[in-house]
């Protein structure tokens, strides 16, 4: 899927502040949730908890290497739910290990906000 510059350039930034976040034990959860749209189920203590296997798998957060966007999954009850949702990839490299990063991100009141962030 094609993306417009922009758009790939506020994922790259809101990208870069999350593993900011997670770069040190303690973590910066602040930080990291700065552009969710919600964050009822993932409070600062599961935050701090994920942080630490992050870094126990993969170790330090070395480069990335963007391999592309795909349209983001719709609900086929509420297609209304998630307007525009974009996932990006990224191969990322970390000391340990490397992994896919996905971000997604969708419009809510014409902003685009973050839905998603895993590492596989």
């Amino acid at each position: 899927m094609k993306v417009e510059k922009e758009l790939l350039a506020f994922a790259e930034e809101i990208l870069d502040e999350m593993i900011q976040a997670e770069s040190t034990d303690e973590g910066d959860y602040e930080l990291f949730v700065k552009h969710f749209d919600k964050v009822d189920d993932f409070g600062p203590t599961r935050f701090k908890k994920e942080v630490h296997c992050i870094r126990e798998d993969l170790g330090d957060y070395k480069s990335r290497e963007y391999l592309g966007a795909l349209k983001g999954h719709v609900d086929p009850d509420y297609s209304d739910k998630h307007p525009e949702h974009v996932r990006f990839n990224w191969r990322g490299i970390f000391e340990k290990n490397e992994t896919l990063i996905t971000l997604g991100l969708f419009k809510k009141e014409g902003k685009f906000v973050v839905r998603e962030i895993m590492y596989r």
